[in-house]
């Protein structure tokens, strides 16, 4: 059911030894579930704030936590290389260890709402903390990952890959893959699906035909698929009220 009415916020939490900066959109008259948005490597852009509005107007809470700290972010018109670059200075091990700290705050009320079950929801960067979140935090209730990276070369700050985290995820979990993707090839799909399926943990992933990595964003036109986007939209809202209904 559609929400006529949201509200917007924006909060600070101190963690470890720095501070996160989160957007937060909720329907104004409660929700069932809370989304953790988890931006690309744009972080927070106008995009996933967006997303959040769209959220809160299905009825769920959702909060977009900086991936950064607010330091470091690749503008969202920079060259692949600084892109690539941007990946591999990123510290996966800081970066979990926060998300973890905001899922906690969230499920404490400081953000200032009350969370319920937490579902953190991923796109490409975030779309792997999302899956990293799903096998080390006991405060998520399931996970989206929309192409988030499967493996990639291990480094001193990447010391574990996603593929070798699946074994550990025990909630519900929806994949959104590219048909195309030169990041996350459609083997490595295939060996996450029998990671997860191979176990008891209720699992969805889903390829979708003509579609290329950020399928879902249309601030990234060569890559945007309408249709594709759409049908993981749905999906997408229609795991977040299963997993609200458990």
């Amino acid at each position: 059911m559609q929400q006529s009415s949201i509200a917007e916020s924006r909060h600070r939490l101190e963690v470890d030894d720095g501070s996160i900066d989160v957007f937060v959109a909720r329907p104004a008259a409660g929700a069932p579930l809370s989304v953790m948005m988890l931006g690309a490597i744009w972080s927070v852009t106008p995009h996933i704030e967006d997303v959040c509005r769209r959220l809160a107007h299905a009825g769920f809470n959702a909060f977009a936590p900086c991936l950064f700290r607010g330091v470091g972010i690749p503008a969202l018109d920079a060259a692949p290389p600084v892109l690539a670059q941007t990946f591999v200075d990123f510290d996966d091990r800081r970066c979990t260890r926060d998300l973890r700290a905001v899922a906690r705050r969230a499920r404490d009320g400081g953000l200032g709402f009350t969370s319920g079950p937490i579902v953190p929801w991923g796109f490409c960067l975030g779309g792997r903390f999302a899956h990293y979140l799903g096998a080390v935090s006991e405060h998520v209730d399931g996970v989206i990952c929309f192409y988030g990276r499967i493996r990639f070369e291990r480094q001193a700050n990447k010391p574990f890959l996603p593929i070798e985290l699946a074994g550990l995820v025990e909630v519900p979990y929806l994949g959104h893959f590219a048909e195309f993707d030169d990041l996350i090839p459609l083997t490595d799909v295939a060996e996450l699906r029998e990671a997860l399926g191979g176990r008891r943990v209720e699992t969805e992933v889903h390829v979708y035909e003509g579609a290329r990595h950020s399928f879902f964003d249309p601030a990234r036109p060569a890559d945007h698929h309408p249709q594709a986007a759409e049908t993981a939209w749905a999906r997408s809202v229609d795991f977040l009220r299963r997993v609200a209904e458990r």
